[in-house]
């Protein structure tokens, strides 16, 4: 059985008000609006957190800078199971003379850093390589399945797949996705994002976060054949141009989606 979790809106909040849609989790990240809907969605249902406030990275060049005082408390007072961050690194912290053994080293340092300071299992998630990605995030290309395998089971960490992620790299590099995600560690995938996605300006593979086509639908459960994750769990808050009817009924398309997969 899948837990299920969809990101914080108010269109989900008036859904779960109204019992219209069944989900274990709110996802959101501890920034933004957060405090101000705490109370709300921790009365709704317990919250799957991702992201302090800080665009913390495996990468990131300074731990410093995240409480984990605070993040201790947050992750007690949400319920969240596990706590996951992107297996990335900014071009801005990578110096000219870092090679890429030496990007991996702070990767293991910093994996170890957060998974001393969290009380809750750690877990890593794939980003997506296209041009928006490094231009807009900034961030620098970490898309082998090799290089996420060595950084999931060297550091013994587990997988957060993102699906759109992994389906859209292997879009802008011309890789086969199927092939692709059976290289990636699919046996320690502990939670799955899923969403739609489309394309940017330029015509590249983008991760917009529209809703789910049938080509997501059917490609996620091809890769519940071999991956066996705790939490799917929805990114789908509604895009710009879509008004909250048509992201209400967009949200019980695809939640009573997830659901079946259990057979409910």
């Amino acid at each position: 059985m899948y837990k299920i979790g969809c990101n914080w809106s108010v269109p989900l909040r008036e859904l779960l008000i109204n019992n219209q849609v069944c989900v274990d989790y709110i996802k959101t990240g501890a920034f933004g609006d957060f405090d101000a809907c705490f109370d709300t969605m921790l009365a709704l249902k317990p919250v799957l957190l991702h992201g302090l406030g800080h665009f913390e990275t495996a990468g990131m060049e300074n731990t410093g800078v995240v409480d984990f005082e605070r993040a201790k408390r947050l992750i007690k007072a949400c319920g969240s199971p596990h706590y996951a961050m992107h297996l990335a690194v900014r071009n801005a912290d990578i110096t000219k003379d870092m090679v890429l053994d030496d990007i991996y080293i702070r990767i293991a340092r910093n994996i170890a850093v957060f998974k001393s300071n969290i009380p809750v299992p750690l877990l890593v998630e794939n980003i997506a390589d296209t041009p928006q990605e490094v231009t807009l995030y900034d961030h620098y290309p970490f898309a082998e399945p090799e290089k996420i395998s060595r950084a999931v089971m060297d550091n013994d960490v587990d997988f957060l797949l993102d699906l759109t992620h992994a389906k859209i790299t292997a879009m802008y590099r011309d890789w086969d996705i199927y092939g692709y995600l059976r290289a990636l560690p699919l046996r320690r995938v502990r939670e799955i994002h899923v969403n739609g996605s489309g394309y940017d300006a330029q015509g590249f593979p983008d991760d917009t976060h529209h809703a789910m086509e049938k080509t997501d639908c059917d490609l996620l459960k091809w890769v519940l054949q071999y991956a066996k994750p705790n939490i799917i769990t929805l990114e789908y808050l509604g895009v710009p141009g879509e008004q909250e009817e048509e992201i209400s009924k967009n949200l019980i398309r695809q939640l009573k989606f997830l659901n079946s997969l259990n057979g409910g």
